[in-house]
This record gives C-alpha cells, structure tokens and sequence, in this order.
C-alpha cells in the first residue's frame, strides 16, 4: 500500500514539474560576441570589463591592451567556445584614457528586450540579399567616461545605450599582475608617441587643429528629422545607399527603401556610399568620405529644428562630377569641402 502511494506521489510531483517547465518561457539565444571602440584621438587602456547575460559572460581585461581604432569602428575580437547565449542585460567596464591620465568605471544596465528585439529582427544584407542579423556588441569608450553601445552587423550598426562612468583612482600596488605595465614610469607618454598606437596622420591633425573637444562624442548623437534626395544623369537609378552617422551607427539600404524615401530621425552622415545603374545598366558608385565635420555639422544645426531636411546630391550628366547641398523648405547651404569620389562601370 505504501509502495503504491509512494508510485502517485512520484506521478505528482512529475506532473506539476511538467506543467511548471511547460509554463516558463524558454529564452531566446544568439550568437554574439563584443569589441571595444575608442576615438584614434583618444587611446584608452583596458583594465577590465564584462558583457553580461544569464548563461554567459564576455570579459575583458589588459590583455585586449590600447584600443583606438576610431569612433563607431571594430577594435580587437576574441573568439569564445559559446556559440548561442542570450542577449546580455548588463555592461560593466573599467579603463584608463590615456590623454586624460585617468581611470574611469562603471556598471550599468542594458536594455534586453530592445536588443532581443533587434537581434530577432535582423536586417537584409545588401551583399546576399539574406536575413541576417547583428553579431557583434561594440563598447564604445569616450573622453570624460563617455560610454556608448552599438549593435553590429553586415552593413549595419544600432545604438543601443548611453552611459556615464565616473573616474576612480587603481594603483600599482592594487592593479592585478597583467596590468601592472600601465603604471610603468612614462608609460602613458611613450604610448602617445608610438606610432602604431597615434599614427603620423592623427599627430599631423592633432597639431593642425587640436585635439578634438571632448564634448563632440556627446554632440554626435542629435539626430534630425533627413532623407537624401538623389538626381542621377537621365535614366540612372539608384540600387543601394550606404550611410555611416558620426555617433557611430550604420545602415544599408535599398529597393522599395530608397523609393518611399520617408523622413527619418538619423544622426549626422560622417559618409555616405551611393551604388547606382545608368540608363544603359552599368553599375557605378558615387562616395562622400568623409563629409567635411564642421561643415555639415554647422549646416544641419543651421537648418534643423522644426524642419525637416533634404540632403541632395546631384551628379551632373557627365556623371564624373557632382554638387552636394542641404535644404529645407526655406534654406539650401551647399556642401564644398566634402572628399568626393566617383567611380565608373563596377562590374
């Protein structure tokens, strides 16, 4: 008889862990790993961090070294044995600006159901044609603990967070063992001279016109209600856009995307790529890399506030030159000191 309500007992409690496991909602996975991005002007030294989910975490430490590979771009990535792990919800980092002498530090949390989201969505990779979706997440790391956090993909990159660290105070004596040559005397000024880490071009512009405001990281993130207007030679029609914002994000567009052509809420272009057919069916590129800073920053804080803007690019019927403005429905300042460059027959 025992044997018999030990054998219902089981059934039971069999049963409800069934119907418990039945109720919880199994959490999505994905495959991802992170990077660091800091500004070429301003080195910073890893010292520690973490991207952090509930089954995984992605660390960094001294041995991922200086990192200035520019705003926005890939810095080193290692690779990891976890192929699918959920979206992170929480970054922590610790680092040292090597222009400011100073360590900064901070945990924050992430926004989880936004990047579940972006990562379910995916976007269409303009190379294939195929759904794919971001894999990589991307520290970003700027003066006075500036923190930003993009999404990364083929042809596209979304902000995801913004955050503030505060300075704090790591010593020799503290530092752990492999972060220990950060507190070698001169350390930090030799770094800056290496011409690996502060390459001959940046010293050039450094000295030309300064460092840049630190400031400028925080300034790159207005957005404005734009949309590009395109005017190709008789019979031309574009195929694909690719736009790079000074905040960082990317995005690739094309077909039904380019005729709706709404206005959107974007950041400032840094660059843009135009590939584009002729009336004949020749595949022809057009690039604008970079836009000229101050210029179109100027421009657009000019032009923006309740208005919407065009960004119109014209090339001339000889489709070797072209003109390069922006307008609202009062104003149009043209844009001259943009880096053109047109090239011919792609295929």
């Amino acid at each position: 008889m025992k044997s018999e309500k030990n054998k219902y007992l089981l059934l039971l409690l069999t049963l409800l862990a069934f119907i418990g496991c039945k109720g919880q909602k199994v959490a999505e996975k994905f495959e991802w790993t992170g990077t660091v991005s800091a500004p070429e002007e301003y080195p910073i030294e890893v010292y520690k961090g973490a991207i952090i989910a509930s089954d995984f975490t992605y660390d960094f430490d001294a041995i991922w070294g200086t990192q200035n590979t520019g705003w926005g771009n890939d810095g080193g990535i290692m690779s990891v044995s976890t192929k699918q792990m959920e979206a992170p919800d929480s970054l922590s980092f610790t680092w040292l600006s090597l222009v400011e002498n100073k360590f900064y530090t901070g945990k924050w949390k992430l926004d989880k159901n936004r990047i579940v989201k972006l990562f379910r969505e995916g976007f269409i990779n303009t190379m294939n044609h195929k759904k794919e979706t971001y894999k990589l997440i991307k520290v970003g790391l700027a003066p006075k603990g500036r923190v930003m956090v993009w999404l990364s993909g083929a042809g596209f990159q979304t902000e995801v967070g913004t955050f503030q660290a505060h300075d704090t105070t790591v010593t020799a004596v503290k530092a752990y063992e492999n972060a220990k040559y950060m507190f070698k005397p001169n350390y930090i000024q030799l770094t800056l001279a290496d011409d690996m880490v502060m390459k001959p071009e940046i010293k050039a512009r450094i000295k030309q016109y300064g460092q840049p405001d630190m400031d400028i990281y925080e300034a790159y993130r207005k957005r404005y209600d734009w949309r590009p207007q395109i005017i190709l030679p008789d019979g031309g029609k574009a195929a694909t856009l690719f736009y790079s914002y000074l905040n960082g994000e990317q995005e690739n567009r094309f077909g039904e995307e380019l005729i709706s052509n709404r206005y959107i809420s974007r950041a400032v272009p840094n660059y843009i790529t135009l590939i584009w057919k002729d009336k004949g069916g020749k595949r022809n590129g057009f690039e604008i890399r970079p836009f000229d800073e101050k210029e179109i920053l100027a421009a657009y804080s000019k032009l923006g506030g309740a208005n919407s803007i065009d960004l119109i690019i014209k090339l001339n019927e000889d489709g070797m030159t072209a003109e390069v403005s922006l307008k609202n429905k009062e104003k149009e300042i043209k844009l001259t000191r943009s880096k053109i460059k047109i090239s011919e027959d792609l295929d």
